[in-house]
C-alpha cells in the first residue's frame, strides 16, 4: 500500500569541507551545526518525513539519535564538485521508490544555515502553497554597489559608477541565501532541478540568513546567540 507524503525534507550534511575541517559537526552553543537544521525540521508540523543524507557515520548516527531517517551516501557523490540534486536523487531511488512512498513535494534543508528556524520553514511552505509555485527559495534582499572582474577588468555590475544614483533609488537585488527549498517531486524529476516552473523567492533577514562558509561565519553566529 503506497503512504502519500505532502513534504519531504532532505538535510544534506556530507563529510568534506575545504575551508571547514568536518563543518557539520563543528559546535555552537554546545550543539552540532547539523542539529540546528534537524531541529527546525522537526518542529515544523508540515513536515511528515525527514532523511538526512550523508557519507559521515557520526553525522548519521545523529541522525539516528533524532529519530530521523539516516541514509548513506556513496562517495561518488560527496566530491567537490557533486551537486546537491544528485544527493536528493540518490535519497529519492533508495529510500522513497524502496518503500513505495508518494512524495508531492521535498524540501531542502542545508545544515549551513544555523539562524533558519521552524518558523521560516512554515511560512515558505504556506507562500508556497498560497501562490501555487512550482518551486520556491528562501533570500535576502539589499541594495547594493556591486562590481565583477573578468580577466583583471573591474566593471560596475549592479549599477553604472559614471551616473551614480543615491542607494535609495537602486533596485533591489535577491540574494540566494541555501537556507529552504521547496519544490514538486514530479518537477525536480523531470528537470533534475531544485528550481523550475513558476519560481518564488521567500524572504527573510539577512542576520537569519547567514550561510556559515568559514570560521568568521561560526565566530559570527556564536556572538549572534549571546545578544
Amino acid at each position: 500500500m503506497t503512504k502519500n507524503i505532502n513534504y519531504l525534507a532532505i538535510i544534506p550534511a556530507r563529510k568534506n569541507s575545504k575551508r571547514i575541517i568536518n563543518k557539520n559537526l563543528v559546535k555552537i552553543n554546545k550543539k552540532q551545526l547539523v542539529k540546528f537544521t534537524i531541529e527546525a525540521a522537526k518542529k515544523s508540523k508540515k513536515i511528515q518525513k525527514i532523511i538526512l543524507t550523508s557519507d559521515d557515520d557520526k553525522i548519521l548516527k545523529i541522525a539516528k539519535r533524532n529519530k530521523i531517517v539516516p541514509l548513506k551516501r556513496p562517495k561518488k557523490i560527496c566530491g567537490d564538485f557533486s551537486r546537491t540534486e544528485e544527493a536528493i536523487k540518490h535519497a529519492y531511488v533508495n529510500y522513497v521508490k524502496k518503500r513505495t512512498l508518494s512524495v508531492k513535494n521535498i524540501i531542502l534543508l542545508q545544515p549551513t544555515s544555523p539562524l533558519r528556524n521552524s518558523k521560516h520553514i512554515n511560512e515558505c511552505i504556506n507562500l508556497f502553497e498560497r501562490k501555487k509555485y512550482n518551486s520556491i527559495f528562501s533570500a535576502f534582499s539589499k541594495k547594493d554597489f556591486i562590481w565583477k572582474t573578468k580577466k583583471s577588468k573591474l566593471s560596475s555590475f549592479s549599477y553604472d559608477y559614471t551616473k551614480r544614483k543615491n542607494s535609495q533609488k537602486m533596485d533591489k537585488l535577491i540574494f540566494e541565501n541555501g537556507a529552504i527549498y521547496i519544490f514538486q517531486t514530479k518537477g525536480f524529476l523531470k528537470y533534475n532541478n531544485r528550481l523550475f516552473g513558476k519560481i518564488g523567492v521567500y524572504y527573510m533577514k539577512k542576520i537569519n540568513s547567514i550561510d556559515v562558509d568559514e570560521m568568521e561565519d561560526v565566530k559570527l553566529v556564536k556572538q549572534i546567540f549571546k545578544l
